[in-house]
């Protein structure tokens, strides 16, 4: 499958940040809608089966400040239920990300591959 190109998430979406749960809930709506439309794209007209979801995530992010892992993986949730629902498949059976940082880019990115 092609690899999915994302936004970084919101800063709402990290464990540590601070919002008002309707900013939050927005902000998940919308990054789960992008997974969504990242993996239709990707999948195009086929349909995979699945019983275990891999996948590979690289996180570029904005400046070379070091992010921590566990949040890292805590602001992904939007994406993994994005995917789940693009490919119509329970998010239960994604395994845990394998996780890596990339060099930083202007914005930040998050490239998922789904193996």
């Amino acid at each position: 499958m092609t690899p999915l190109k994302l936004p970084f998430p919101a800063k709402v979406l990290w464990p540590n940040g601070r919002g008002h749960w309707g900013e939050k809930g927005r902000a998940f709506k919308a990054h789960k809608g992008w997974a969504y439309i990242a993996t239709k794209a990707a999948i195009g007209n086929t349909f995979p089966t699945f019983s275990k979801v891999e996948w590979n995530v690289t996180v570029h992010p904005k400046t070379r400040h070091p992010i921590d892992d566990d949040n890292a993986r805590a602001s992904l949730k939007a994406y993994q239920d994005g995917i789940a629902l693009a490919l119509c498949v329970d998010d239960e059976i994604f395994a845990a990300p394998v996780l890596t940082f990339g060099e930083p880019v202007k914005g930040g990115l998050v490239v998922v591959t789904i193996l």
